[in-house]
């Protein structure tokens, strides 16, 4: 913790596909690029009078990075195809942002008794694996926390509506 208080991380997620919507299992599958930003002081650099916009790392295991997981994960991946789809951009004044394309299988408790008129609500929660509050704070980005990819499709439901929330819980890791 420094005396600036909790380093402060803007969130926005994108999501590309929602798929296998499981009633029987509870869960649904959901692909995302995922977006964090944050200032890391440590990493100014001259920009040499505009000359150096801001520089990607190749290897983002390098730098300090939020250690943010998804609570109600059951399995996830990162996506390593040809390159792993990670972007990191370091820009002079220490702005940080890093970028990934994530697929995940995520728990969604689901109120059947309707069927087939039934609504659910499936979460995607984020939270600090190891961080307090006093150290870190996730955001969401004040435009467009959430994007959903237009070509979205969902046979047999509907994505009626989605919303940003915070919970602050304290963990003892």
């Amino acid at each position: 913790s420094t005396a600036d208080g909790p380093c402060m991380v803007n969130v926005n997620i994108l999501i590309r596909s929602i798929s296998k919507i499981s009633d029987l299992d509870m869960e649904y599958s959901v692909q995302l690029t995922f977006r964090q930003t944050w200032i890391d002081s440590r990493l100014k650099f001259d920009d040499m009078n505009g000359q150096i916009r801001y520089l990607v790392l190749t290897e983002p295991g390098k730098v300090w990075r939020p250690d943010l997981f998804f609570k109600n994960e059951k399995e996830g991946h990162f996506h390593n195809i040809i390159l792993p789809n990670v972007l990191l951009r370091i820009h002079p004044n220490g702005d940080v942002l890093y970028s990934i394309r994530i697929s995940l299988v995520l728990a969604c408790p689901m109120d059947l008794k309707y069927y087939p008129l039934d609504k659910q609500v499936c979460q995607i929660e984020m939270a600090s694996y190891g961080y307090t509050t006093e150290d870190l704070m996730f955001l969401w980005k004040e435009i467009s926390p959430v994007q959903i990819t237009t070509d979205l499709h969902l046979p047999r439901f509907t994505l009626e509506k989605y919303l940003t929330d915070y919970c602050t819980s304290t963990t003892n890791t």
